[in-house]
């Protein structure tokens, strides 16, 4: 059954690519529904780092997969962002050759929070990387401990896996008081800010007390403690001196080296340092896997630029308050004057509640953005315009996506688009097709 298993995946991925289709998940349900065990087959005699979190993982994944590279390692990944078992098995599936053999001996897997319980005990990996736990699609989990005692669970039923976790996240580093892995903890050295924002909370994710925080760096991510013992571990990994221009000293087990990530944010350097140190636990030099940090293929939609109006488009996703906030604050520093669109959709694969939107400051671009214009657009459209409108900034809203491509040929500014995921990946492909680039699954 595990070999027709592999050849109606290989199959079935051939002759859809064939047509031009993304392949991504059928090839692996199919196989998966054939043979239910495939994934535990597929994923032996590779080395496995896998990531999963809210925001980050596709991200931290490439740099994860450009330091593998650096070290002289063949590897494959899930790059087209397919995270759940399908697309997992898919991905390693086609890594099998049909003799039992191995193409790459590495592999880098995103992984969804959720999908960890059912995954990691299948992929037994070397690696599981946390980049963070937010508040994100509650309308699929209910709270966020949902997704953390799935990650908790995956974890038990692989105790040989090294967890590296954001230090910084109180839900994230909570996931190491439910299992018995070895933790590696990153974080940064320093936080400047004070209060929580981005709509998420200061409870203890142990006790349900309220947690007290020497400082932040954004959202709830800082040195947190609670009186119930709980707090923030030292980082074994570290990023030290964040410097204005995004590169900062990255320190690990005494040795320094700088890193100037490829992209901008704090947010890319928690990314940055989380995905080197996964890469140091899988035995990548400090300084390969820090160059991989500057060097490497950003994701589609993530900071993606296209050739498009006189001076350019750049695509980042959002989909949470969090990394909306993250991504306004960006939109903020870039010099002169912008073009915003704005599309947002509610599908299942973007999380039906959409309240994200409310808790984002939305505000900070009126009151330093210098948006010139604002385009929203996607099937909440409405909910995207009202929200804006109450906080005095105008918008037009646009129904299709090729009339707002048009709209944009001939513009002067600098163009930010911020869409949800199913939105990104619709506008994206008509980006594509008429200004050139990669599909989403190169």
């Amino acid at each position: 059954m595990i070999f027709f298993a592999c050849v109606v995946c290989k199959a079935t991925h051939c002759l859809l690519r064939l047509f031009n289709f993304g392949a991504t998940s059928l090839p692996g349900a199919l196989a998966l529904k054939i043979c239910p065990d495939i994934l535990g087959y597929a994923a032996k005699n590779v080395d496995i780092i896998a990531v999963t979190g809210t925001n980050g993982k596709t991200t931290s994944a490439r740099i994860i997969e450009r330091a593998l590279q650096n070290s002289g390692r063949s590897v494959c990944a899930n790059r087209s962002g397919a995270n759940l078992m399908p697309g997992i098995t898919a991905e390693l599936i086609m890594n099998k050759r049909l003799s039992g053999s191995v193409k790459c001996e590495s592999a880098v897997i995103e992984c969804d929070e959720a999908a960890c319980r059912l995954v990691l005990g299948k992929l037994r990996p070397h690696v599981l990387l946390v980049t963070n736990l937010f508040r994100d699609q509650l309308d699929r989990y209910g709270t966020v401990t949902y997704p953390r005692d799935c990650i908790a669970a995956g974890l038990r039923d692989t105790p040989e896996t090294i967890a590296v976790i954001n230090a910084d996240c109180p839900m994230a580093a909570s996931v190491s008081r439910l299992c018995q892995n070895k933790t590696v903890y990153y974080g940064l050295g320093e936080h400047k800010k004070t209060c929580v924002g981005s709509g998420e909370d200061d409870t203890c994710p142990v006790c349900g007390k309220r947690l007290g925080y020497k400082g932040l760096s954004y959202a709830n991510l800082g040195v947190f403690s609670c009186s119930c013992g709980f707090a923030r571990s030292k980082p074994d990994v570290s990023a030290e001196s964040v410097f204005p221009d995004g590169s900062f000293i990255l320190r690990a087990d005494g040795d320094k080296t700088v890193c100037a990530p490829a992209l901008p944010g704090l947010y890319n350097v928690y990314n940055s340092v989380g995905a080197v140190a996964a890469a140091v636990a899988c035995g990548v030099p400090l300084k390969q896997a820090a160059d991989a940090a500057q060097d490497f293929d950003c994701g589609f939609g993530r900071m993606e630029s296209f050739p498009l109006g006189k001076r350019g488009a750049r695509m980042i996703l959002i989909k949470n308050a969090a990394a909306a906030d993250q991504t306004l604050n960006e939109v903020c520093r870039a010099p002169g004057e912008k073009t915003l669109v704005l599309a947002v959709n509610d599908r299942t694969a973007d999380g039906t509640d959409i309240s994200w939107l409310d808790e984002a400051d939305f505000g900070m671009l009126a009151r330093r953005g210098k948006i010139m214009r604002v385009y929203v657009c996607g099937d909440r459209a409405e909910a995207a315009e009202k929200r804006l409108k109450r906080e005095n900034i105008p918008c037009q809203s646009c129904g299709n996506y090729d009339k707002l491509i048009e709209s944009l040929r001939d513009e002067d500014n600098f163009i930010f688009i911020l869409p949800t995921y199913t939105a990104m990946l619709e506008l994206r492909a008509k980006l594509v097709r008429r200004l050139g680039g990669k599909n989403f699954w190169e």
